[in-house]
């Protein structure tokens, strides 16, 4: 494991051969209930950190057996890990043996994000649960992710798009997003089946009861996506469009699918001052 000091300095082949090398050697076998699925791409790796600011405190959610984790080390200052499979807390505290790493055996779902700059290749099955996560704890400055390329489909898809929902206004109210390098299957061991892509969240707004009420409406609206947004106002909050003022007329005849993210953080404003949320 000493000789795996610099992950950049390998290519794919050599990456896939360790990671399959300790596995079998502590015998683990990835969990699909926790969605376990390990970079092996040089590439992948050097993008993440290109984007991870230097000298800087960095939480990584779910470190695997350390692939990233190490690299992390050359750039950051410190490394706080989350991880929730005990059999790879064992693995990386034989393997990574650095002052500046400090490994926490737990579930990030349950545990303060106390650090400026989160890192993961977020598990698909709490991709949106670490996502609505990051958004509220306003201590994340910035999130480096490695996400299902269906999932940055979502939150950067445009209004009126199929796609397009309530992550997508709640992210896109609270964070500048910006779409990274597109990685196939064979990023990853075991092979996923889908393809995965980096974004980047640099937060522009903090989460708020205003962006807490935004929740709610949003919630409450694209229940029914596709109805006329006059429809659900009147039929949920006893509303008339008229009552809207100027927004009443930018509303007017839209399904809720199509209005834009600013547009629906208004329309919360008025709600609120109305006495609605």
């Amino acid at each position: 494991m000493e000789k795996f000091s610099k992950p950049l300095e390998f290519d794919r082949e050599f990456l896939l051969k360790w990671t399959i090398g300790v596995m079998r050697k502590h015998g683990i076998k990835p969990r699909k209930k926790l969605s376990q699925n390990f970079i092996v791409n040089p590439f992948l790796i050097e993008e993440i950190l290109s984007y991870t600011d230097e000298n800087s405190d960095v939480l990584e959610i779910g470190c695997g057996i350390g692939t990233l984790t190490v690299a992390l080390l050359r750039k950051a200052r410190t490394v706080l890990c989350y991880e929730i499979d005990q059999r790879l807390c064992d693995v990386l505290s034989k393997f990574i043996n650095d002052e500046n790493f400090i490994l926490v055996n737990g579930d990030a779902l349950k545990i303060p994000f106390n650090r400026r700059i989160v890192v993961s290749n977020i598990p698909y099955h709490i991709t949106s649960d670490i996502l609505l996560k990051i958004s509220r704890e306003n201590v994340v400055e910035k999130a480096v992710l490695t996400l299902q390329k269906e999932i940055v489909d979502r939150i950067t898809a445009r209004p009126g798009s199929r796609s397009y929902g309530k992550l997508t206004v709640l992210l896109n109210n609270l964070f500048a997003i910006k779409e990274g390098g597109v990685y196939p299957p064979s990023s990853f061991y075991p092979k996923p089946e889908v393809y995965h892509q980096v974004v980047v969240l640099i937060r522009k707004k903090p989460y708020s009861k205003e962006i807490e009420k935004l929740e709610v409406v949003t919630k409450t609206f694209f229940s029914q996506r596709r109805r006329l947004v006059e429809k659900v106002l009147w039929d949920k909050f006893n509303k008339n469009v008229d009552s809207m003022g100027e927004l009443g007329r930018k509303i007017s005849g839209k399904r809720v699918f199509m209005l834009d993210p600013e547009t629906w953080l208004e329309l919360t404003r008025i709600l609120h001052e109305q006495g609605v949320i």
